[in-house]
């Protein structure tokens, strides 16, 4: 299975660890689908955590998503906000759903998860295919420039996250990253914790996820190799075009 199969620890502590909206991403698509109209197909959509606020909006949205754990969490998400909403089991390489949709959104990055290039470019073919005639694609992409420009931390383990839990609990992740600055690759490692009231650590785990950065005009090319006509990079989600020192980028590829 390409990409990354979230389970155990790392799907129940999620949405722990995935904090806030500072960049206002879920505006981003907000946006576009309001503009847009129409259907709308989340790939990636994880617990909900897009495909949620754009449900509540009244916008006609079905999730996709590689893992059982994120899945089961969304419609569970969805049952208790009593919102109606398709979600799927389905790898974002080879999904087929049999239909077309206005809009296709891969939120949080998680096209870079797919690390290998040609999963990458059989993935930008597939949602292609989902889209009707003049649909839209919009995705999100960061860049890790911390860790490019300190090449000293390579891996070295640090504190990422410390969260609150209910009944005194407390989350932690640790993080170590390793990067191949040439292919543009990182593989990071995480360990999470569930520390109990007491102080003692009541469940750990070790995960690791590979993931690929892309530049604005590699992106570009990549998309209009696999069809699409116009392509638009915004930096961190704003309106300026995308260039260096932009952490995040959201991209618009039209047919």
């Amino acid at each position: 299975m390409a990409g990354k199969d979230y389970s155990g620890l790392e799907a129940e502590l999620y949405d722990v660890f995935r904090g806030g909206d500072e960049l206002d991403e879920i505006g981003l698509y907000l946006d576009a689908a309001k503009e847009k109209g129409g259907t709308c197909l989340d790939v990636g959509c994880g617990t909900g955590r897009v495909l949620i606020p754009l449900a509540h909006e009244g916008i006609e949205i079905t999730g996709l998503d590689s893992s059982r754990s994120m899945v089961e969490a969304c419609r569970a998400r969805l049952a208790a906000e009593e919102l109606t909403a398709e979600v799927v089991e389905a790898d974002m390489v080879g999904f087929d759903l049999g239909t077309s949709f206005d809009m296709v959104i891969v939120p949080g990055a998680s096209f870079q998860l797919l690390d290998q290039r040609d999963d990458a470019a059989a993935a930008l073919g597939q949602l292609r295919k989902h889209l009707a005639p003049g649909g839209l694609l919009v995705m999100s992409l960061f860049t890790p420039w911390y860790e490019i420009t300190h090449e000293s931390l390579d891996g070295m383990w640090r504190l990422e996250k410390d969260e609150e839990l209910p009944e005194g609990r407390r989350a932690l992740c640790h993080a170590s990253a390793e990067l191949d600055r040439c292919e543009q690759l990182m593989e990071v490692q995480h360990r999470l914790e569930l520390i109990g009231a007491d102080g003692k650590t009541e469940d750990f785990e070790l995960k690791t996820s590979r993931l690929r950065w892309y530049g604005k005009h590699e992106i570009e090319l990549l998309l209009k190799s696999a069809g699409f006509t116009t392509v638009e990079t915004l930096g961190d989600f704003g309106e300026e075009e995308a260039g260096d020192g932009h952490v995040a980028m959201g991209v618009f590829a039209s047919l």
